[in-house]
């Protein structure tokens, strides 16, 4: 090594050490940090199988919670009881009560918001929970709805009716939703033989309370009448000509 190459690497080694402190500083850090990760790997993967375990032990519990469900209860066979073991499983199970509305939903055809398009536009199905959009459901479902013209415009308001709930129409469309509701929550063991059936028979038939932008339906006029999706009912409330059919279930 000359001269020259000596001078320059005495000028260059306070750096050249400063930049080692530093590699060895960062160097400890990221040990650090390496051994502190492995510890919150090993604790997680402690804390992970303690989980699994409980959710194992629930898993067990809620089995045998159910058999002996079974044992010591009598199978759910009418409206009335079913419908009172899900009031008593909804707040934690279905606590807004959309699983009750999706399944009404699925069995009747029913799309509340897009039957009632004044209301929709004002937006208050948006806020809504599924055990207030039901009531709007079995008010199509069972025809009891009211008409009002709003002034100025081509849409109507509606006004929910009181729903006869003692008729046996309506509870044997109760007793098919708490069937499918509770089986599809994982219930249907509880269930008396043979009482899940089928999804009702979806049909489209006149809606009795007429409309007031609606005329008179006369036989000669409509001996045949074309069933009406959701889409056709909203255009319905828009044009001032045309009659308001409901899906409804016979």
């Amino acid at each position: 090594m000359g001269l020259r190459d000596m001078l320059r690497a005495i000028r260059e080694y306070p750096a050249v050490r400063a930049e080692l402190e530093t590699s060895r500083t960062e160097l400890r850090q990221a040990q650090q940090a390496l051994e502190q990760n492995q510890q919150n790997c090993e604790s997680l993967l402690l804390t992970s199988n303690e989980q699994q375990e409980y959710m194992n032990f629930l898993s067990h519990k809620a089995e045998a919670l159910q058999d002996a469900l079974g044992e010591f209860c009598p199978r759910l066979s009418t409206p009335e009881d079913m419908k009172r073991f899900y009031d008593a499983i909804s707040p934690s199970m279905d606590a807004q009560g959309f699983t009750l509305y999706r399944m009404a939903k699925e069995l009747t055809g029913i799309d509340v918001p897009s039957l009632f398009p004044y209301e929709d536009n004002r937006g208050m199905f948006e806020l809504m929970e599924g055990h207030q959009l039901m009531d709007w459901l079995i008010a199509v479902r069972f025809q009891a709805v009211d008409w009002e013209i709003i002034p100025g415009s081509t849409y109507e308001s509606a006004t929910l009716l009181e729903v006869d709930t003692s008729a046996p129409e309506y509870h044997a469309f109760e007793k098919q939703l708490y069937e499918k509701v509770l089986g599809r929550m994982g219930f249907q063991d509880i269930l008396a033989p043979g009482q899940e059936v089928g999804a009702i028979e979806n049909k489209t038939t006149e809606l009795k309370l007429y409309s007031h932008l609606s005329g008179e339906l006369t036989e000669q006029e409509y001996d045949d009448p074309q069933p009406l999706d959701g889409s056709d009912l909203a255009i319905c409330h828009a044009a001032p000509d045309c009659f308001l059919y409901s899906v409804a279930l016979c």
